[in-house]
């Protein structure tokens, strides 16, 4: 009976994680919809949207291939976009392929479903890596729960963008060369199935050339080959690569010069050739710093301090093993060449967080601790995930924000908001309740100013005097402008930050450089501009028992985008 029972108990343990690796990367999955809460989510919807291929001429039954199944948008690859259209199609029942409309909110679900499904693969990918390495042939729970409960996995699991294809395509990669290292496939078989994943990541997002060279080197370094045959292999692979992206992403080719112009756009901003309003936050930042600072302690969590610890302990280990080494290539391969550049955004890092995960995993398991000290590690590193789950377990922050706005301003009040917001608010949602009459009833004046124009535009100037003259109400939508472009913060910020030399440096050049837009928030926050705060909202990552928030994880200050799509703050100011 004692053996049945702990059977049992067992069996229901597994059962709990399969529960939660499903719960968590599909909880919300329809967060924020009807509206497109994400930019980059949103071109994608669109790019699924406008996915076509008709008969030129019904008689004759001919197709314009140039035409057919084109996005109209070439900033990432058609693999994702191909995958949404079908899954859609299957669903469907298989009808009006190529003459199907689709929906705004259809192609954005579908989207992010592709992402969440994908996001489960990539945790039992994750497992067999730390398989492979320890040599451990049955999987702990402890090491399933840290890899469900990470906050970057949650929210690429509700991203309808690229980042958990690219996080699965570069798991895979690793994968397979530690296989190889394993001598469980040969280098042949290899190669050929890296070029098929290599190919498929391009044919998602062009910057996943980085991938190539992992393979690359696996070729360079194996010692059994001869010269000539590398460089034949080497051929072979690069070419199916190019293949099988050109398969999965055509119009990137037939349409070369629309692809390569927008290359070139997004390649200029990532590097800072072209500066944009959404990439200010940026200026005077430090590489690796940042990241460290503003990136990985929100995307990773505490376990992200053991993984710094465990690639440290790695690295000086005299008795490195191979796979081991491998890893850490994997790992340099992509953090060095992504780091320095100029744009340091949240889902940049994305292919290296599963790696990063993987050694705070390997370094618990190799360290002789207190079975205590230990468990309350583990206790802490899941935390976060489990707190980040309540963004999308509740309604979001911008329909909760609306339906106070709707009950408690009062009509024909003449409001300033700020321009550039994926969406304004006030929103209208049936989840919270508010009705379209409402909008219609309240007759709100809104203006959303262009504030980042203000210190060029002497126009904008006058125009925002005239504006708060009759503003009866402020809306600070999020801080994608004065967390930005001043170094001023309703609330006390990181003092750590703070003390930087760098950041004093920031501060000075944009008071200079922005001096009117930075009086103006400097005004607002310390309430010298005649209005104060009444009203701020919030979806911080937290944990909820008995209706009290018992913690909570105010991330605001970490990089931009990490808060911005899916849980901003929103700050509302009245006149006195």
């Amino acid at each position: 009976m004692g053996k049945i029972k702990r059977n049992i108990i067992v069996t229901s343990c597994w059962l709990l994680v399969v529960f939660l690796l499903f719960y968590t990367r599909f909880v919300g999955l329809d967060w924020g919809l009807p509206y497109p809460m994400h930019p980059d989510e949103r071109n994608m919807a669109v790019a699924v949207q406008n996915l076509r291929c008709e008969l030129l001429n019904g008689h004759y039954k001919i197709l314009n291939i140039n035409e057919c199944f084109n996005p109209r948008f070439f900033a990432y690859g058609q693999l994702p976009l191909y995958l949404g259209y079908f899954l859609i199609w299957i669903f469907r029942g298989f009808s009006d392929f190529g003459r199907m409309i689709i929906s705004f909110n259809q192609a954005t679900i579908v989207l992010r479903l592709i992402s969440a499904i994908v996001s489960i693969f990539s945790a039992i990918i994750i497992i067999k890596i730390i398989k492979i390495i320890t040599g451990i042939k049955k999987a702990k729970i402890w090491w399933w729960l840290i890899v469900i409960f990470s906050p970057f996995f949650i929210q690429f699991s509700h991203f309808g963008t690229t980042e958990s294809l690219l996080m699965f395509f570069y798991l895979l990669l690793i994968y397979l060369g530690l296989l190889f290292l394993d001598q469980k496939i040969n280098l042949f078989y290899f190669l050929k199935v890296s070029a098929i994943i290599s190919g498929l990541a391009l044919a998602t997002k062009v910057s996943s050339l980085i991938f190539l060279f992992l393979p690359i080197l696996i070729l360079i370094f194996s010692s059994k080959e001869i010269l000539f045959k590398k460089i034949f292999l080497l051929s072979y692979f690069l070419s199916l690569s190019l293949i099988i992206a050109i398969i999965f992403s055509p119009h990137n080719f037939i349409y070369w010069p629309n692809f390569y112009s927008t290359f070139k756009y997004e390649q200029a901003v990532a590097l800072g050739e072209i500066k944009t309003f959404y990439t200010k936050q940026f200026d005077y930042s430090l590489p690796i710093f940042f990241q460290l600072i503003k990136v990985i302690p929100s995307a990773i969590g505490f376990i992200g301090l053991v993984s710094l610890m465990g690639f440290i302990e790695f690295i000086r280990d005299n008795k490195k093993d191979k796979k081991v080494i491998f890893l850490i290539v994997a790992f340099l391969i992509y953090f060095l060449s992504i780091v320095s550049i100029y744009v340091k955004w949240t889902r940049f890092l994305s292919p290296v967080f599963p790696i990063i995960l993987i050694f705070g995993i390997l370094f618990l398991e190799k360290i002789k601790i207190i079975r205590i000290i230990k468990f309350i590690i583990i206790i802490i590193s899941i935390i976060p995930g489990i707190a980040y789950l309540s963004i999308y377990q509740n309604s979001d922050v911008r329909f909760e924000a609306s339906k106070w706005i709707f009950e408690n301003i009062p009509a024909n009040s003449y409001i300033l908001s700020e321009t550039a917001n994926v969406v304004d608010i006030p929103l209208i949602s049936q989840k919270s309740k508010v009705k379209s009459k409402n909008l219609l009833e309240k007759n709100f004046q809104i203006f959303s100013f262009n504030f980042y124009d203000l210190d060029q535009d002497v126009k904008l100037q006058r125009d925002l005097e005239h504006h708060l003259g009759l503003t009866d109400y402020i809306f600070i939508p999020s801080r994608r402008i004065f967390a930005n472009y001043t170094c001023f913060w309703p609330e006390k910020r990181n003092i750590f930050i703070d003390k930087l030399s760098y950041e004093k440096k920031r501060c000075e050049e944009l008071k200079k450089t922005f001096p009117k837009l930075n009086q103006y928030y400097e005004n607002i926050f310390f309430g010298r501009l005649g209005f104060e705060k009444i009203k701020e909202f919030t979806s911080y990552p937290k944990i909820n028992f008995l209706g009290k928030t018992i913690l909570e994880f105010p991330d605001e200050q970490a990089e931009e985008t990490w808060t911005v799509f899916d849980h901003p703050v929103i700050r509302i100011y009245k006149k006195k």
